[in-house]
């Protein structure tokens, strides 16, 4: 059983950001912006992977902790940052929710190839590919999987 698959897509560009000591990233067509914290609303009760809603223009998006989701300890000051995730291909200019991230780098556009598959019972649920940028290992976060947290 292979490890690894090359994706076939002729070019895609990524969000790339670090949470803890580690790189990750985001499809660049699933994100709208990037904002800083801001006082977030804590939700009682809501899952460990939600650290709040934020008012975005007089709509309440989820939060998520994308501490939680690699097993770091959560941390939040004035230089974190929000990556607002799209609602999809539907809704591509929807908000649906906030990746919260300690710091976004920019982008990285890569070429067919570039980015390889994971194996999803090694990689978990959370992530969708691998990587290498600047000879740095990047995990790719899965969209999907983000956006079923706050469904």
């Amino acid at each position: 059983m292979s490890q690894a698959l090359f994706s076939a897509p002729a070019s895609q560009a990524l969000v790339i950001c670090r949470i803890g000591a580690q790189d990750y990233a985001l499809p660049l067509e699933a994100t709208l912006r990037v904002v800083r914290l801001p006082a977030l609303t804590i939700l009682p009760d809501s899952k460990p992977e939600v650290c709040g809603l934020l008012n975005l223009n007089g709509r309440h998006l989820p939060v998520i902790d994308g501490r939680r989701l690699v097993g770091e300890t959560p941390h939040y000051d004035l230089t974190n940052q929000i990556i607002i995730v799209n609602a999809g291909t539907n809704a591509a200019d929807v908000p649906t929710l906030g990746l919260l991230v300690d710091e976004v780098y920019g982008l990285a556009h890569l070429s067919s190839g570039g980015i390889h598959m994971l194996n999803m019972p090694y990689a978990g649920r959370f992530f969708s590919g691998i990587v290498l940028l600047d000879h740095r290992s990047c995990l790719i976060f899965n969209v999907a999987e983000l956006r079923r947290i706050t469904a």
